[in-house]
């Protein structure tokens, strides 16, 4: 190796040094720059989508202490009020762990229908019984359709005020 360096030109081993430079640089980039500038921008997105959520939370935050206090307060579960079906769904929903398996959810009369697609069976049973349960609302519709996975189904869902 070294008479096969000491047989090139001066110019070719300022030539060779600078590639090999240029080579080291780009494997530097390509396996730790690139990855962390990635990553951090999935992060940046991350914080963007949770930051809007909590903001969503925080509007959220004065109806849910309301109904709170006045489930608390009467001993018996308020029927669900016009057009507060939806937020008690979303609410319980992000609760729960429910929302990234609902595919689809819209009002509908004084309730609303909720669409589901994949969802674990056990998890979606244990979800509806604590909507009835601690909501105060009622399940009136549900169709279930048997998944490709063993547990998995897919769901609609009406649920309406009592």
């Amino acid at each position: 190796m070294n008479a096969w360096w000491a047989g090139l030109a001066p110019r070719e081993r300022v030539i060779l040094i600078v590639g090999m430079l240029v080579l080291a640089l780009l494997l530097i980039w390509l396996a730790i720059i690139e990855p962390l500038a990635n990553r951090r921008a999935s992060l940046h997105s991350e914080v963007a989508t949770l930051s809007a959520d909590h903001d969503w939370m925080q509007q959220v935050a004065t109806e849910v202490r309301r109904r709170a206090a006045a489930q608390s307060g009467s001993g018996a579960r308020a029927p669900a009020g016009n057009g507060s079906v939806l937020t008690l769904v979303e609410v319980s929903a992000n609760a729960s762990g429910m929302r990234t398996s609902m595919e689809r959810i819209q009002p509908e009369g004084q309730g609303a229908r909720i669409w589901f697609d994949s969802v674990s069976f056990d998890a979606l049973m244990r979800w509806l019984a604590e909507l009835e349960k601690r909501q105060g609302l009622q399940i009136s519709q549900l169709a279930v359709d048997a998944g490709s996975e063993p547990g998995q189904v897919s769901a609609r869902v009406l649920v309406e005020s009592r």
